[in-house]
C-alpha cells in the first residue's frame, strides 16, 4: 500500500500487474476493497500496470462544481499529481466504479488527451436538473473512447447511461443482464465486468 498527500489526509493506491508496462490502468473505487485487484486472474492475462486508488465520502463531496475549491475538484488536482509520478509521459485508461465514477469523469476531462480509454461502471447519473447542467459543460471536454457499464438490479440504470453517452462525444453503453452477473446482490460491480473493461481500457495489452 502506497499513500500519497491530499489536503490534510493521504490519498491510499496500490500497484500490481506488470511493472514497468507500457500501458497504465488507473482504477477509482471506494470501500475497503477499493485497492484490491477486481480479478486476478483477469489481470495476469494483461501485459498492463494497475494503479488502484481508494477513495472515501470527504474526496467525493460536491463533484459537480469542479474548478472550484470543493473537496471533490481538489482531489481531481491530487490524482492528477499522482498520475504525473506514477505513470509519467505516457497514455492512460481510466475506470470509475459507482460512486467514484464522476471523479474518473472529471479527471479525464481535465487530462485531455492522456486519458484515451475511460470505463464507468454502474454509475449515477446527476439527481436534479442543477447538477445536470453544471455537469454537461464538464462531460463536453472528455475526448476519451468511453465504456458505459451498468445493469442487474441498479441502482444506476439505462437512463442514467444513455445520459452520459448522449454528453460524451465518443461513448458506448454496455447493458448486463442480471443473470450474467456473478455476484450476491445481483448488481453489476467492477469485478463481474473487469475481462470487458480492462480489455477496452487497455487496447492491445491483452497476452497472446
Amino acid at each position: 500500500m502506497s499513500r500519497a498527500p491530499w489536503l490534510d489526509g493521504e490519498l491510499e493506491y496500490r500497484s500490481f500487474g506488470t511493472p514497468g508496462a507500457p500501458r497504465a490502468v488507473v482504477v477509482l473505487r471506494t470501500g475497503d476493497i477499493s485497492t484490491i485487484d477486481p480479478d486476478v486472474r483477469v489481470t495476469s492475462g494483461f501485459d498492463v500496470r494497475i494503479v488502484a486508488i481508494g477513495l472515501d465520502a470527504p474526496e467525493l463531496e460536491n463533484p459537480p462544481a469542479f474548478g472550484g475549491q470543493t473537496p471533490a475538484g481538489l482531489t481531481v488536482g491530487a490524482l492528477e499529481d499522482l498520475l504525473a509520478r506514477e505513470a509519467p509521459g505516457t497514455r492512460v485508461g481510466l475506470v470509475g466504479e459507482r460512486s467514484a465514477g464522476p471523479i474518473a469523469i472529471h479527471l479525464a476531462a481535465a487530462m485531455g488527451g492522456t486519458v484515451d480509454r475511460l470505463a464507468i461502471v454502474g454509475v449515477e447519473s446527476p439527481s436534479d436538473p442543477l447538477s445536470r447542467d453544471l455537469h454537461t459543460p464538464l462531460l463536453d471536454e472528455v475526448t476519451a473512447d468511453t465504456l458505459i457499464v451498468v445493469g442487474g438490479e441498479g441502482p444506476a440504470s439505462v437512463r442514467d447511461a444513455e445520459w452520459y453517452a448522449g454528453r460524451i462525444a465518443r461513448a458506448r453503453v454496455d447493458v448486463i443482464d442480471a443473470e450474467e452477473l456473478d455476484t450476491i446482490n445481483g448488481q453489476v460491480t467492477l469485478t463481474a465486468v473487469w475481462g470487458s473493461v480492462l480489455a477496452h481500457v487497455a487496447p492491445g495489452a491483452e497476452r497472446r
